[in-house]
């Protein structure tokens, strides 16, 4: 995100608590001047100075150092877009998130909300449309309802049936019912939302948000100290698939992870304490420090594939002299399999991000590491990895199944010289189409949301 958020929520921060501009730049060591230029966005702010601003207004310093999230910018404009009669005033998002950042994140997830509910509507209308179980069901309820009306008419007039037929119709008209309630059950639980499960509980929660809530990290399954590990009793090398599956299953029963999204949670989960034992944090840290934190020789010296060193990459917890990667994964479809955003690099859900992401690009070239500068429509810019792999081999005829894996880094700064990045391939990108203003783009799928709103 550009830096214009930064001054905005230092002054409606400083005003919220009611300190002078006067007061608050005598407390923090600097000319009134030099706040009154930072407060209006003309001074950017780093060291010393953000640290003794954070701390006397009482802010996390990562919230000025990384500022509002693009991904939350680029939604409450399109919620805002998407609904023309509501005069919002959307090419005033970012003061909004600047001063009232609970609202901004209130507007956001009420956005997705709506998302959400129209992608389970669409995707119940092209079940009801395709699925031949649906249709099926359709004519198996036809079927009873017919059969049930003729023997309801049957008797209704028949007044001098034989006992015998009567106990026969009656029979019928029963069979038929207990058919019909059954099939309606069955289509019911079909067309269920996922949401709407039985047996879920209402404080269930999926894998993603567990791993977004410890930030992609879980000191139960690392091994070894170093970096905020909790040490793990046993050798990592010996951790046996038993002992593994078990450790998960304890997790989940613990964790009350929503019943629909288990089976994901256990691979997940499965994964990273297969990656943590066979990388073991400590360790891995002071390499990638050597290198770093350069994935292409960090793969060559622990001879394991680029996807296994980026994961290792992403979980690495939190930490002041640790850089913060992202981390996304697709399959050949480009529907995202797994996500961890950054602050300020927002990543879809589901699908439909930039095309020209390197994550996309890498699916053309099977194998063969790309690094590049992914440059924003803001001016920021981003040191991302991406490969592709064979999730499954081909076979006679056709090919095999293919993944991609991205990591980025908005810490690039500190991992490579400017020299260095000037070497690097810089590719200008957005984040979605109908939100990226980049005029004239050759990739462009959809028309820009906000053409002409933010002219001014």
């Amino acid at each position: 995100m550009s830096r214009s958020l930064v001054g905005t929520r230092i002054r409606e921060r400083r005003r919220a608590k009611k300190i002078s501009q006067t007061a608050l730049a005598k407390q923090v060591g600097i000319s009134p001047s030099y706040l009154n230029l930072i407060e209006h966005n003309r001074r950017g702010i780093a060291g010393k100075t953000l640290l003794a601003l954070a701390r006397k207004l009482d802010l996390n310093p990562r919230h000025l150092t990384e500022g509002a999230d693009q991904g939350l910018v680029d939604r409450i404009r399109k919620a805002g877009a998407k609904t023309p009669g509501s005069e919002a005033e959307i090419q005033r998002t970012e003061e909004l998130i600047g001063r009232f950042p609970g609202f901004a994140q209130l507007i956001e997830i009420l956005f997705d909300q709506v998302e959400m509910q129209d992608q389970t509507v669409q995707a119940l209308s092209d079940k009801m449309s395709n699925d031949p179980f649906f249709a099926e069901a359709m004519h198996l309820m036809l079927s009873s309802i017919t059969v049930i009306r003729s023997t309801s008419d049957i008797l209704a007039q028949g007044d001098e049936l034989p006992g015998e037929l009567r106990a026969r119709f009656l029979s019928n008209l029963t069979k038929e019912s207990e058919r019909l309630s059954e099939t309606a059950q069955k289509v019911l639980r079909h067309f269920e939302p996922a949401s709407q499960a039985p047996g879920r509980e209402s404080d269930a929660r999926s894998v993603d948000q567990f791993l977004e809530a410890r930030d992609y990290y879980l000191p139960e399954f690392e091994v070894g100290e170093g970096a905020g590990a909790v040490a793990v009793s046993g050798d990592a090398d010996g951790c046996s698939d038993e002992e593994t599956t078990e450790a998960v299953d304890r997790l989940i029963a613990k964790l009350s992870i929503a019943s629909v999204d288990q089976a994901r949670a256990r691979r997940t989960l499965t994964r990273y304490k297969e990656m943590a034992a066979l990388l073991p944090i400590g360790a891995f840290v002071e390499r990638a420090r050597e290198f770093n934190f350069d994935p292409f020789p960090l793969a060559a010296h622990y001879k394991v594939e680029l996807p296994v060193i980026f994961w290792r990459l992403a979980h690495l917890g939190a930490g002041e002299d640790l850089p913060r990667f992202g981390l996304m994964e697709c399959d050949g479809s480009g529907a995202v399999l797994f996500r961890k955003a950054l602050t300020n690099f927002s990543l879809p859900r589901y699908s439909s991000a930039c095309p020209l992401w390197p994550v996309y690009a890498s699916l053309s070239q099977p194998q063969q590491p790309i690094r590049a500068m992914m440059q924003m429509p803001n001016r920021e810019r981003f040191l991302c990895y991406a490969v592709s792999y064979f999730h499954m081999p081909g076979r006679p005829g056709l090919p095999g199944q293919l993944r991609a894996a991205m990591l980025f880094t908005h810490d690039h700064g500190r991992l490579i010289s400017r020299e260095e990045s000037r070497l690097i391939a810089e590719v200008e990108v957005g984040f979605q189409c109908s939100v990226c203003p980049r005029a004239g783009c050759a990739a462009r799928r959809n028309g820009y949301l906000l053409e002409g709103e933010l002219s001014s």
